[in-house]
């Protein structure tokens, strides 16, 4: 096997891999990645048994050949070559090693049997439809933040995606706040509600971030398929039911008061240092045409500080998480924030005023 290839189509390729490929796993293969050297290119191939990725970028290939190596050296190697010395690659010793040479450095890696490598079937004749990649970008970012981080609670790690009436919903929960957006779909597919995971979620947002295209979505009974340009990423789907979110959303029968959303997240950044707990809880009150946002702490002191708002109702008063507020805000991108309240133990729900797909409930907190 003889190829060559540009630093820079696969250095960010094998960058998606490695994060991909369990190096704690007991089984040594899936701490490496399946290089395939074929006639349309490289395919690169890494999983962790629960999301694998499948990655075909552009190589000067002379003879074919599939090798396996580990994923974090040949990671470092590529990454500290000169990047505009071209890549060459072949193999050595009845192909045990991949040797790389870039400009006077040479590295030879040892590989391991390409047939221990476990094979990854892609989903097909499965429920699929397309969206737009910035639509659906923007559809994880709103959402993600607010998945459960206890792994006793399965079922809330991670995103809710399911259909209603023309529109493609997310949803997420850690039982203290909600995040709940929608977008635009145009599918006839029955789509069944699924729960795509955390580490789905992360590893899904480093691709649409460099999404040129739609995005394909295919899904079966256990697994998501998601194709993004060249590149496939399949991963197992939580095994679990997702709450009835809907009965927690407030009405907005209340008061309600509108801030502009950068005041807003100084505000209560800058107060919240005074918070000598790990919730950084900090009380917020609404008088006229003021946002008050205050801490009293027994081991540090106090602080206080207030920013103008659009408010005519009477007096209101609560306690919340301050970075379960601050999640919301710098997550929105919009002007201003509208935030309707009930009694001061009741749930808030915020919402971007330029963004009604989307919104956020947040539960109070007694302080």
């Amino acid at each position: 096997m003889r190829a060559r290839i540009k630093k820079q189509d696969i250095f960010p390729a094998i960058m998606r891999a490695v994060s991909i490929a369990d190096r704690k796993s007991v089984m040594p293969i899936l701490s490496h990645v399946l290089l395939d050297f074929q006639s349309n290119g490289l395919t690169i191939k890494s999983t962790d048994l629960d999301h694998s990725l499948i990655e075909t970028i552009p190589a000067d290939i002379d003879t074919f050949g599939t090798v396996a190596v580990p994923a974090a050296t040949f990671n470092d190697i590529i990454r500290k070559t000169l990047d505009d010395a071209p890549l060459e690659f072949s193999l050595a010793d009845k192909g045990e090693r991949l040797v790389i040479t870039a400009d006077k450095a040479k590295f030879e890696l040892s590989t391991l049997d390409c047939a221990d490598f476990p094979a990854t079937a892609q989903l097909n004749n499965s429920c699929n439809f397309t969206v737009k990649a910035a639509d659906f970008n923007k559809l994880i970012s709103r959402t993600k933040f607010s998945i459960s981080p206890e792994e006793s609670r399965h079922n809330l790690n991670g995103i809710y995606l399911h259909k209603e009436e023309d529109m493609l919903k997310a949803a997420s929960t850690d039982g203290h706040r909600l995040s709940v957006s929608e977008m635009p779909l145009n599918s006839k597919e029955n789509i069944q509600g699924v729960i795509i995971s955390k580490k789905t979620v992360l590893e899904l947002k480093k691709l649409l971030d460099i999404a040129m295209a739609d995005v394909s979505i295919r899904f079966n009974a256990n697994q998501v398929q998601f194709t993004v340009d060249n590149i496939i990423f399949i991963a197992k789907l939580v095994d679990g039911v997702f709450p009835d979110y809907k009965r927690v959303i407030p009405d907005k029968t209340g008061d309600s008061f509108v801030v502009k959303r950068t005041d807003f997240m100084t505000m209560v950044d800058r107060v919240s240092v005074m918070s000598d707990d790990k919730v950084r809880a900090v009380r917020l009150e609404a008088t006229g045409g003021s946002l008050r946002c205050s801490v009293a702490s027994n081991k540090l002191g106090s602080g206080r500080d207030e920013t103008a708002i659009e408010y005519n109702g009477a007096g209101w008063s609560a306690g919340f998480n301050a970075m379960y507020l601050l999640d919301v805000a710098q997550t929105l991108e919009g002007e201003k924030l509208r935030v309707h309240i009930k009694e001061s133990l009741s749930p808030i729900l915020i919402e971007d005023e330029s963004e009604p797909q989307s919104l956020f409930v947040i539960m109070p907190m007694r302080i």
